[in-house]
């Protein structure tokens, strides 16, 4: 094979936007600097790239094409779509841009036999039979050898000796197989207290330092619970499930301990829940009641503010007696009724704990069939823990609406100053039964409230749906856009169609500036009123650049409202929020500019006015010429190619 036969063409045909867009504007950021570090670059049989990068460690990275789409595979801990596959791709460019030519890979090159795949990008089965390639390096796809299991044939003509042999030097060369013999040695004599001791110094070893996970970067600590999970499973297979469920108590305290002070998108608890599900499957098979099982599971729920405790699902859809959960119930009552909260909480947290022990307690009524004492304890607790949704849905479940509705009017009453949050899901309980009815003019009352109490666009949308049910729209929406403009309530109109609302929240609510231009902004944007968009922003006194008393994300609502009946406003807002970006001089920056650029390009290209938008990009080339960051940008936005770029 020669490097002509197999020079990857395909790869100069790349711009800036095609790898952004297969790796991410991260890893193309990080891969420039990350081009140095490759070194014996190869072309691969199938067209492909190879090479080692130097990072962390030396990585073994490879990037092909694969029904067209880029892809990639590399040693490091990420794998795929990487910075190091980034920096491979630029560096041949960079090679191929001075005329340079790379060698095709050699026939041997064992980094053809590093990447695990179902796949072939580069092998040929007639080049490679199977029988030549290592097992331990391939994948177990179609005509690969299936890993350890390929190997049993073999094992099993080693004499004793030899295994024991065998596995003595192995566990010498590495502390977790010499761990795991050692676990199966203990577990052989019965000598459970040293394993039960031995998994406790593991979990208090594993959650003292807090987990940390950085996913720009990929680095971080997450601890590796699994040996704890294997010792749990392999103890409860040996029969001794009362020791599993005696190592809750380290699981479930140190795990939430770790889990609030760890900074991680949750894999942290994930690993604590995989092994408190094989405590809670040791629950049924331990020496415990059925009572005390259920009480002992409970407890743990009861500790958990996480979801570390998701392995129970299993152990809740075990049947159990009426008689069981009868006795649970009791146990629980007396709990409630001498429940002395730590005093270090706040009266919404004491509330909180208090409702989630009334809630097992209900659960276990229900299951008991003692259905009627459940009523009475939510009304107790309603008035004490302020806890009426609850109340009210199960009158609700009972048929009991004309009870449900007055409970609503005295909680949303009594929790209106100081929990507005339980108020208003009051009311959309009434309103959801309203609904039911059929009722819209008692619907649309309730959301004019809403609507007057905090007036957005959201607000506005579900007024004006449930007010055109009812048939009253037009006149309910010439008094809210007086409101908006004036602050005059609509309730002071003759013409208001509506009635008073049967319930609403008390209080104050966010003081807003007359006209609230930002709401009567959204609103004409929603319902397509260019004129009016115009007529409200200009209302408003300009700020720093092209700002107005406007969001940027409002700003760019504002470009896409008009740019039909306005294009030359649309350009303009679209421009001062590019170059705002722009004078940030920051990559990622440039990357939210190059977005607002593109409109402008869509929008003048669309009205024929394809020069002016060649001005204006020589233009920021000129201006910001300085900037070879953003000047990558502009070349990525227009879609060059790399290999065509200067320099």
């Amino acid at each position: 094979m020669t490097a002509k036969d197999h020079e990857p063409d395909r790869f100069k045909e790349l711009t800036w936007e095609d790898i952004e867009d297969w790796a991410g504007s991260r890893a193309l950021s990080r891969g420039k600097n990350y081009q140095r570090q490759v070194s014996e670059l190869a072309a691969t049989p199938a067209g492909g790239l190879i090479a080692f990068v130097q990072g962390g460690k030396k990585y073994t990275t490879l990037v092909y094409f694969q029904d067209g789409d880029l892809g990639s595979q590399c040693t490091c801990p990420y794998g795929v779509s990487c910075k190091h596959a980034v920096a491979v791709v630029l560096e041949y460019l960079n090679r191929a841009k001075k005329g340079g030519k790379i060698p095709a890979l050699d026939d041997e090159d064992a980094r053809l036999h590093v990447f695990k795949s179902n796949v072939d990008y580069d092998l040929d089965d007639d080049d490679y039979p199977e029988e030549e390639v290592d097992d331990h390096h391939m994948s177990s796809g179609p005509g690969r050898n299936a890993g350890p299991a390929g190997l049993k044939g073999y094992l099993e003509k080693l004499t004793k000796d030899e295994l024991i042999g065998f596995l003595l030097e192995e566990a010498g060369k590495h502390p977790p197989v010499l761990e795991d013999l050692m676990h199966m040695e203990k577990l052989s004599k019965g000598d459970v207290k040293k394993i039960v001791a031995d998994v406790r110094r593991e979990i208090l070893s594993l959650s003292a330092e807090p987990a940390w996970r950085n996913h720009w970067n990929n680095e971080g600590h997450i601890p590796d619970y699994s040996q704890v999970r294997n010792r749990l499973e392999s103890l409860l297979s040996a029969g001794h499930a009362d020791a599993v469920i005696a190592l809750e108590k380290e699981l479930l305290t140190a795990g939430i301990e770790q889990v609030e002070m760890s900074h991680d998108e949750g894999e942290t608890g994930m690993e604590i829940s995989s092994c408190l599900e094989v405590v809670f499957s040791a629950l049924p098979e331990s020496s415990l009641s059925p009572v005390e099982q259920i009480v002992w599971a409970i407890n743990a729920e009861l500790k958990d503010d996480y979801e570390l405790c998701e392995g129970s699902r299993e152990f809740w859809e075990i049947e159990r007696e009426a008689s069981h959960w009868s006795a649970v119930a009791d146990e629980l009552q007396e709990r409630l009724k001498h429940f002395k909260p730590s005093g270090k909480e706040d009266e919404f947290s004491r509330n909180y704990a208090r409702d989630a022990l009334c809630n097992w307690v209900i659960m276990a009524l229900e299951k008991a069939g003692r259905q009627k004492e459940v009523v009475s304890l939510c009304e107790e607790e309603a008035v004490k823990t302020g806890s009426y949704a609850r109340l009210v849905n199960v009158l609700l479940k009972e048929g009991r609406q004309d009870e449900a509705e007055q409970w609503i009017l005295k909680g949303v009453k009594a929790s209106s100053g100081q929990y507005p949050g339980i108020a208003a899901e009051l009311v959309d309980t009434l309103r959801e039964i309203r609904e039911k009815e059929n009722n819209w003019p008692a619907v649309a009352a309730i959301r004019a409230a809403e609507f007057l109490r905090r007036p957005d666009s959201a607000a506005y949308d579900k007024l004006r749906q449930s007010s055109e049910r009812a048939g009253v729209w037009p006149s309910v929406r010439e008094a809210i856009l007086l409101f908006l403009e004036t602050g005059k309530t609509p309730y002071s109109f003759d013409s208001w169609p509506l009635p008073e609302p049967e319930v609403k929240i008390e209080g104050p609510s966010h003081p807003n500036k007359l006209p609230m231009t930002h709401t009567l902004i959204e609103i004409a944007i929603d319902e397509k009123r260019p004129d009016e968009i115009i007529k409200w922003y200009d209302s408003q006194p300009q700020k720093q650049g092209h700002f107005r008393q406007c969001s940027e994300h409002m700003e760019n609502r504002i470009a896409h409202g008009v740019e039909d009946a306005y294009p030359d406003r649309a350009a303009a807002i679209w421009k001062g929020l590019a170059e705002n970006q722009i004078a940030l001089t920051k990559p990622a920056a440039y990357g939210v500019a190059s977005g607002y650029l593109k409109k402008i390009r869509e929008l003048l290209i669309r009205l024929h006015r394809g020069e002016e938008w060649t001005r204006y990009l020589t233009g920021l080339r000129h201006t910001n010429a300085r900037k070879p960051r953003f000047i990558e940008t502009l070349a990525r936005m227009e879609g060059q190619k790399i290999i065509d770029e200067k320099g």
